[in-house]
C-alpha cells in the first residue's frame, strides 16, 4: 500500500515528504470517498453529504474529520480510496487548481470503483473539452507555475480525468440546492449499491 501511495500522490509531494508515506495505517475501511477541494466545498456541501452519509451509519472518508494526529495524509487517503466501494468527486470552480484533487480524481479513475460526480456551480459541459485546452479549468493548466512543476504526461493524466468524470452521470448544483433537492436520491443509490 505504501507503494501505492507513493505513485497516487508522489509527483505532488516534496521529495522528503514521500519517505512519510509509509506510515503505519489505521485499519479502518471506507464506505465512501469525498473528494473535493477545501475552500470551494468542505465546510457546505461536503459537510452535509458527509453528516448524512455517515448518520446512515456508513464510513465516510472525508479529511478534516477522519485523519488524526500524526497520520499519513497520503497514505491514509490512498487506503480511503482503495477500500471505499463509492467514490464522491465534487468539482467546484477552483477545483482544478489544487493538484491534490487532481491526483485524487486520477487515482479514483484507477480503482475501477463508481464515481459520482457532484458538479458544483460548474456545468459538465464546460469540463469537455479541457484536453484541448477550454472551458472552466483552461486556465488552472495553462499557469506557468503548474506548467513548470508538473509533467505533461501528469497534466494530461489530470485533462483525460476530468474529461473522463464530466461524461458521468451526475448531479448539478447551484449553491447549496444538492442538499434539499438530491441526497435523498444519492442516500437511495447508495443503499443499492451496499447491498
Amino acid at each position: 500500500m505504501a507503494n501505492q501511495a507513493s505513485h497516487a500522490f508522489e509527483e505532488i509531494l516534496p521529495p522528503s515528504a514521500s519517505a512519510s508515506s509509509s506510515t503505519p495505517t489505521k485499519k479502518v475501511s471506507y464506505d465512501v470517498f469525498i473528494n473535493h477541494r477545501g475552500p470551494d466545498a468542505k465546510e457546505t456541501l461536503a459537510a452535509s453529504i458527509y453528516d448524512t452519509l455517515h448518520g446512515m451509519g456508513l464510513q465516510v472518508f472525508l479529511d478534516k474529520p477522519e485523519l488524526e494526529l500524526g497520520d499519513s495524509i497520503p497514505s491514509e487517503t490512498e487506503r480511503a480510496m482503495t477500500t471505499s466501494f463509492l467514490h464522491i468527486a465534487i468539482l467546484s470552480t477552483k477545483y482544478a487548481e489544487s493538484p491534490w484533487c487532481l491526483a485524487e480524481l486520477s487515482f479514483m479513475l484507477k480503482t475501477g470503483k463508481k464515481i459520482i460526480p457532484v458538479f458544483y456551480n460548474v456545468d459538465p459541459k464546460d469540463i469537455h473539452w479541457i484536453c484541448q485546452g477550454k472551458g472552466i479549468y483552461a486556465d488552472a493548466f495553462s499557469n506557468p507555475k503548474i506548467k513548470a512543476r508538473y509533467t505533461s504526461e501528469t497534466l494530461q493524466e489530470w485533462k483525460r480525468a476530468l474529461q473522463k468524470v464530466s461524461y458521468l452521470s451526475g448531479y448539478i448544483v447551484k449553491n447549496g440546492e444538492f442538499v434539499s433537492n438530491n441526497l435523498f436520491s444519492v442516500n437511495v443509490m447508495i443503499y443499492d449499491i451496499s447491498l
